[in-house]
């Protein structure tokens, strides 16, 4: 955890919310395989690790636009990965030490959700890994319209749960999930990047439950 002074555990709040990519799992091999498969599929250079702080943090459309550009090859990226079968590519996620034991943790005493910017994989990797039950909702671009960091997705699992902002925490890794939380006014707990403006940081899932309050 940081050597930074921690700030008081929320008085309120109701329901810890999730990013995946980064802190659920660490997903950075398994992403730059997908899209250099889909680069090869198009008979491109596969050069997604070049592109690995976009391919973690966008949404499928704005991950290939950086890729690919608009055009041609765009539109026949996005029509091949709705055919495409990802499944192997979970082999390559590794869940973050502790992640399982900690959302459990929670879970006795708060709702639980995940907000990412993970389309049609969202409930499948989570499923892979035995963990889609120990969540009440999975908010992303398909099912709020928008992906991070516009604020449809946080409004979605606010709007699920019949909470206000300050009743929630959310755990994310990256400028689109700053850009969230600023958005809605929902609590930051950076997860590994100290850089993030946030109301908590942390370096290990593990440390969570206590910083939230949770004995």
């Amino acid at each position: 955890m940081s050597t930074q002074k921690l700030p008081s555990p929320p008085k309120d709040l109701q329901a810890v919310v999730f990013d995946l990519d980064g802190v659920i799992f660490d997903s950075l091999p398994a992403n730059i395989a997908f899209y250099n498969h889909i680069l090869e599929h198009l008979g491109r250079e596969p050069v997604a690790e070049q592109y690995a702080k976009i391919i973690h943090r966008e949404a499928m459309h704005g991950s290939l636009e950086a890729l690919l550009g608009r055009g041609d090859d765009f539109d026949r990226a996005i029509a091949y990965w709705r055919t495409m079968d990802s499944a192997p590519f979970f082999k390559l996620l590794r869940l973050y030490p502790g992640a399982r034991e900690t959302i459990v943790s929670l879970r006795e005493r708060w709702r639980t959700a995940v907000a990412t910017n993970r389309t049609a994989t969202a409930h499948s990797s989570l499923a892979h890994f035995q963990l889609l039950e120990l969540f009440d909702v999975v908010a992303n671009p398909d099912s709020a319209g928008e992906a991070k960091p516009h604020p449809a997705m946080m409004q979605q699992v606010l709007t699920h749960f019949g909470l206000e902002p300050e009743q929630v925490v959310y755990v994310g890794d990256s400028t689109t999930d700053e850009g969230l939380c600023q958005a809605t006014g929902v609590r930051l707990v950076a997860f590994g990047n100290p850089e993030l403006s946030a109301w908590a940081h942390l370096d290990d899932l593990r440390d969570l439950p206590g910083l939230l309050g949770l004995e």
